[in-house]
């Protein structure tokens, strides 16, 4: 129990904010005595990066990273399908599909086209990191040389933390 708190649990600060959630998962502040100090704005919060977002984030910048080298293959040595067969590319994007659909808080056409967005960009970031993936296991000397493929990752991994951060903002400032 912390100092701030009565021995009933109750806390005894009259400037401490108490939170309260709305039905989008925002975060609105209100002073010991009720009243609303919001200006319209409400900050991003550590919890509003869940553990299903920072995944996809991680997942993503990995999947950029391979899908680089996958680019470099389908423009120089190889074209797309010639690491695995193109149907599997589309049961690729029809999992994906399924899978932001049913994970959907939403329903209805939201949930419809978040999920077909999602399965796009995560399926055509995934057909060229298979792609890439292959290119480098024949080829290691193009991520090895000069440690390129950590810049590579690094860059990647920055670009999809700043997509989510602006995801969430968007998401903040009722854009989406």
């Amino acid at each position: 129990m912390s100092g701030d708190d009565d021995p009933d649990g109750s806390p005894s600060d009259s400037n401490v904010r108490a939170d309260s959630t709305s039905d989008r998962g925002r975060t609105a502040t209100a002073d010991a005595d009720g009243t609303d100090s919001s200006d319209g704005f409400v900050p991003a919060t550590v919890t509003d990066a869940s553990g299903y977002g920072l995944s996809l984030t991680l997942v993503g910048g990995v999947l950029l990273a391979l899908a680089y080298y996958g680019y470099v293959a389908v423009t120089g040595p190889q074209t797309l399908g010639q690491a695995i067969p193109s149907p599997f590319y589309l049961l690729i994007f029809a999992l994906l599909f399924v899978l932001e659909l049913f994970q959907s808080r939403d329903r209805g056409g939201v949930a419809v086209v978040r999920a077909t967005a999602l399965a796009l960009f995560y399926g055509g970031l995934t057909a060229f990191a298979i792609e890439g993936g292959v290119y480098l296991w024949n080829d290691p000397g193009a991520a090895l040389d000069g440690f390129v493929g950590v810049t590579v990752l690094a860059v990647s991994l920055i670009v999809a933390a700043l997509a989510y951060f602006l995801y969430l903002s968007a998401i903040e400032s009722d854009v989406l």
